[in-house]
């Protein structure tokens, strides 16, 4: 049996590079991928036998890149590699056709065990090789489609292949010009004679004049080279670009194509444009007496005009380039098929075979989704920016409307105020309303209040990292939900479900953590106050018991929901309008205390009192977007004392051993890192408040000020908010 090909999939250089070093000195090929979708494109192209799989990764975890795997080709045989806590993931993901799993660490003795068991199954269930298919001559793909402007160009095609006259074929770029032009070539009786292809666009005009032409012998060639219509054959010439040939070659081929000795060779000449043969013969680039060559002009029509016709010609292109490619059939869910319908397709028939493609080639698995769709594409479909730019006769009316919406846009969505929206647009106060004037923008007397609609992420996102207190490696995949849906924690591995609701808060020591039955979640705060920044309301979270605590801020969170993109739902957000006075504890200096009150905007002011060298510290934060979020409460990373970590340590956490993700700090100083503020330990605080509060579900409107207070307290209050708001 031919020595196994093992493919390596980790994140983790040390992991990748020890394994691999040891299996080629064990004689095995081995390849290295660093995530899923690297993974995938080395399988696509090179035969692997076996593939070593970790479960966090980044891109595409590991557990959609073993669906992906099984459902480009069953016979690979997946063995996960997973770290301590994530052994329920991995038995799932034998369940789902893996071969086995390794818990990390692992030994090099129990590698190629297993290596060996795979190999001796595959042996076992080797059957003899079925002889190759013969090859097929080529064939003319067909041209599909069953609106009734394609049934018209079929039935126009059946036609003209019974004679031999010159065609002139219209329309747009990419709308298969050539393809008719193969067509009734095919259908004709030089089905079994020469197709002959020019692009006058690509040859200067002596190139294109040898090649139509010829040359005479010069001195360094042994002989005249014939040009293409010199030829006596009966063959089809097909003239891509007919009008960027020269007026001289223009004239000369009329001559030559009027000719009886041109007539009686059985040539067709088939030319092709993308410009109105009337308007390029009146713009005189074109020559009229060329133009009467051509018996007969067919116009294509832009894939626009026949949309129905769009998932019909889909389905044969990805279904045509999963047999070139070697895959397994795909094919497109509803949701990618209506993006695509509405899609207008500049480029044609030429687009969508040029998309199919990509999709074949870049989604790994059998289903394309509208997330797989490329982002571009779909922002041009929902804009619908081609039908939009019909509507204005000139650049200036076009230019108007433009500048008009976009002021209209950020008005209303600063609650229409001029002054705040001149300075988010950089423009002066006084020609902002000089603009409102001009345009005729007219504000209504309603009270000054933003409808709000839900929220979701426009895709599904993956990201790895570590957990804060077991320091095992863990992630977070993200997948958008339907409007009232919630924001829900879900294990990777059982599948089991906890609304991010504060009835599930089963501890706040050191972090907050959510439990159903047998699923947890741990370490919720700082995602949760991007959600809350963001005003994310719909979404599903799987982890595996723990969020990562990245770099111990929200820094990483706000990326990926912005990489993401946010969409706004149909469904309008109804926010928690403080109405009273909420107090917990005493209000003291000396004690611990949090009071809500109402105000009409979100803010956090906090006082952290703690011995040097973090001293006594105050900041005040309004939400006014997720931009002042984003800049100045996210960054700010968590912080522990020397003796909480020993503390950590006799509870079993904090076995990570890992110091890069949290400030650490003893009697004296910081000991690991620089700050990010100089009061970068309050602004954590309000990070942690702003998480702990977004378990009411809701953004929040009302003022919260806070002294020394921790997620216990954070917690007591979101339970007197809901219980006196009736939540």
């Amino acid at each position: 049996m031919k020595t196994p090909v093992i493919l390596l999939v980790d994140d983790e250089n040390t992991i990748v590079n020890s394994l691999r070093g040891s299996l080629e000195d064990e004689g095995y090929i081995v390849l290295t991928a660093s995530d899923g979708m690297k993974a995938m494109e080395i399988i696509k192209f090179q035969p692997v036998d076996i593939v070593f799989l970790d479960i966090w990764l980044p891109e595409m975890d590991g557990m959609t890149t073993l669906t992906a795997i099984k459902d480009f080709d069953s016979d690979i045989d997946v063995v996960m590699m997973t770290g301590h806590g994530t052994v329920n993931t991995a038995v799932q993901a034998v369940k789902q056709g893996a071969f086995d799993f390794l818990e990390k660490p692992f030994s090099l003795d129990t590698v190629i065990n297993i290596i060996k068991k795979v190999t001796e199954k595959q042996k076992a269930s080797t059957t003899a090789v079925q002889p190759e298919k013969p090859v097929d001559e080529e064939i003319v793909p067909d041209l599909t489609g069953e609106t009734p402007a394609v049934l018209v160009i079929k039935e126009e095609i059946g036609q003209l292949a019974t004679h031999n006259e010159h065609i002139f074929l219209q329309g747009e770029l990419g709308s298969g010009k050539e393809l008719i032009a193969w067509h009734i070539h095919a259908q004709s009786k030089k089905d079994a004679v020469s197709f002959i292809k020019i692009n006058c666009s690509f040859y200067s005009p002596q190139e294109l004049e040898v090649k139509l032409f010829g040359s005479h012998k010069s001195k360094e060639e042994a002989s005249a080279k014939q040009g293409i219509l010199q030829n006596t054959s009966d063959c089809t010439v097909f003239l891509e670009a007919v009008d960027a040939l020269p007026v001289k070659l223009q004239k000369r081929i009329t001559k030559s194509i009027s000719s009886s000795k041109h007539k009686e060779s059985g040539m067709r000449i088939i030319a092709a444009t993308i410009k109105d043969p009337d308007d390029i013969v009146e713009a005189g680039v074109f020559q009229p007496e060329l133009l009467e060559c051509f018996s007969h002009t067919l116009r294509v029509p832009a894939l626009r005009h026949r949309r129905s016709d769009i998932p019909l010609l889909l389905t044969f292109f990805i279904s045509q380039f999963c047999e070139e490619y070697g895959f397994r059939e795909k094919h497109l869910e509803d949701d990618a098929v209506e993006i695509l319908v509405n899609y207008d397709w500049p480029g044609n028939v030429k687009e969508v075979k040029n998309l199919a493609e990509k999709l074949v080639v870049s989604v790994p698995t059998k289903n394309i989704s509208a997330h797989d769709i490329p982002l571009s594409l779909r922002d041009d479909m929902q804009s619908s920016m081609a039908r939009f730019y019909e509507r204005y006769k000139s650049f200036e009316e076009a230019e108007a409307a433009w500048r008009k919406n976009y002021i209209l846009y950020h008005l209303r969505k600063n609650d229409k105020d001029v002054k705040k929206t001149s300075k988010k647009l950089y423009i002066k106060e006084k020609n902002l309303k000089k603009y409102i004037k001009e345009y005729g923008i007219v504000f209504g007397r309603e009270k000054k209040t933003r409808k709000r609609l839900q929220r979701t992420l426009k895709r599904s996102m993956v990201m790895s990292g570590r957990g804060l207190h077991s320091g095992d490696k863990t992630g977070l995949m993200l997948t958008p939900l339907p409007p009232n849906s919630g924001i829900i924690f879900g294990s990777i591995s059982s599948g089991e479900t906890i609304p991010a609701d504060i009835d599930y808060v089963v501890s706040t020591d050191y972090a907050t953590c959510l439990q159903s039955t047998n699923t947890v979640a741990r370490t919720t705060e700082h995602f949760l106050a991007a959600l809350h920044a963001y005003r994310i309301t719909n979404l599903m979270i799987k982890i595996n018991n723990e969020v990562p605590i990245m770099d111990g801020s929200a820094v990483d969170f706000c990326q990926i929901i912005e990489d993401a993109g946010i969409e706004e739902q149909d469904e309008e957000l109804e926010e928690i309008v403080i109405t009273d006075r909420y107090t917990v504890g005493d209000v003291n200096p000396k004690s611990k205390f949090v009071v809500v009150e109402p105000s009409e905007k979100f803010s956090i002011h906090y006082t952290l009192r703690y011995p040097k060298p973090i001293g006594v510290q105050e900041f005040t934060f309004v939400l006014d977007d997720e931009e002042v979020f984003k800049n100045e409460i996210a960054p700010a990373r968590t912080f522990g004392f020397v003796k909480d970590i020993e503390a950590l340590s006799q509870k079993g956490l904090a076995d990570g051993g890992r110091l890069n993700n949290f400030i650490l700090i003893d009697d004296e100083k910081i000991i690991n890192t620089d700050l990010r503020f100089p009061d970068e330990f309050v602004r954590h605080k309000i990070l942690d408040m702003m998480g702990d509060l977004y378990l009411l579900g809701r953004p929040i409107k009302g003022k919260i000020t806070a002294n020394m207070t921790g997620h216990g307290e954070n917690a007591t209050l979101v339970r007197m908010i809901r219980d006196n708001m009736h939540l």
